[in-house]
């Protein structure tokens, strides 16, 4: 009976660990069409960006230990053609190298907040020793369901290993 507990005990660990890193990000592939549309003139504006937080992997057991999270805010402005709910953004890695692969390379969407949306990135970050520091640009802009992409906005995110 002893046994059967400690092996019961063990199982629940070790299942524990591994659905740790099953993370639900929020963030979610935006459907578009094949061929670009017309430009947007402008239905599209740039939307205000904030980068929210950054946590670097860590040394550890649990399967997203050594996993990196950035967690970014774009707000989209008053006065346009389309509201938040219609559209996908696109991230861009424009400054700097994008060794992490941090975002996706086609349009996401994120959770939705009156006229902010809010987007998760995971990546594998490995642990302190392996990092290095992160000093990117991002350049993110709005994309239509007709392909139709708005001028863009930038973002500089900076984070040193361990941080």
């Amino acid at each position: 009976m002893q046994l059967t507990c400690t092996l019961a005990i063990f199982a629940c660990l070790f299942a524990a660990d591994a659905a740790a890193c099953n993370l639900s990000t929020g963030t979610a592939p935006f459907a578009v069409a094949a061929v670009p549309s017309a430009e947007a003139g402008d239905a599209l504006r740039a939307p205000a960006l904030e980068m929210v937080s950054l946590t670097r992997g860590i040394n550890g057991r649990a399967s997203c230990d050594a996993s990196g999270l950035l967690t970014m805010s774009v707000e989209w402005p008053r006065g346009t053609d389309y509201k938040l709910r219609e559209l996908g953004f696109e991230f861009r890695v424009v400054g700097g190298e994008d060794r992490l692969s941090i975002f996706p390379k086609a349009p996401v969407t994120g959770r939705v907040d009156g006229r902010r949306s809010e987007f998760v990135f995971l990546w594998q970050d490995g642990p302190p020793a392996q990092q290095q520091p992160i000093d990117l640009v991002v350049e993110v802009r709005a994309v239509t369901p007709d392909n139709r992409r708005g001028p863009p906005a930038q973002l500089r995110i900076v984070a040193s290993p361990e941080s």
